[in-house]
């Protein structure tokens, strides 16, 4: 008997539902250190930056165009938990299928290496640096993933890295 489950799934235009089987679930087993994600484009908009900035960082050089033009910006950025949740998006886009989906453990290392503004285009690569049954947890596996967001001209503008409890196939 198949076990069906519902996940978000990126098409190029617009996010859609699809439906997962317990055959399509993926295990610590099942991936290699080197394995490689990507997931994006996502265009980044005026509005989407100042609602965010409005409900979560409301700071001028997030909020308004004319006030962000006198900071040390010369301009509207995203604020960079806005680009740390756009990215979250694109690792879920691009990640494997787990069952009960991925655990943060950790973030190490976060960097915000470029402004985000409008008009930018995002995309995401994630590698598997590390993968090693979690010694407190049997049914577990710790994975560690770098990841890099970058803009339309392929600079990067966030790095982190992270570690992320994953189950394993024996449990």
């Amino acid at each position: 008997m198949a076990i069906t489950m519902c996940c978000i799934a990126k098409s190029p235009s617009l996010y859609k539902i699809k439906s997962m089987t317990v055959s399509n679930f993926v295990f610590m087993e099942d991936l290699t250190v080197g394995q490689k994600f990507t997931a994006g484009p996502i265009t980044v908009t005026e509005e989407e930056i100042i609602a965010f900035a409005k409900k979560y960082d409301p700071q001028p050089f997030h909020l308004n165009a004319e006030d962000a033009a006198k900071t040390m910006f010369g301009g509207l950025i995203a604020s960079g938990w806005h680009t740390a949740s756009m990215t979250m998006r694109m690792i879920i886009d691009s990640s494997p299928n787990f069952p009960g989906g991925m655990i943060g453990r950790t973030v190490e290392n976060l960097n915000w290496l470029r402004a985000v503004k409008p008009g930018d285009v995002l995309s995401y690569e994630g590698e598997i640096t590390d993968l090693r049954p979690a010694e407190s947890a049997p049914g577990r596996g710790i994975m560690r993933v770098k990841s890099r967001t970058l803009n339309q001209n392929g600079k990067p503008v966030l790095e982190m890295e992270a570690v992320i409890f994953i189950p394993r196939r024996d449990a």
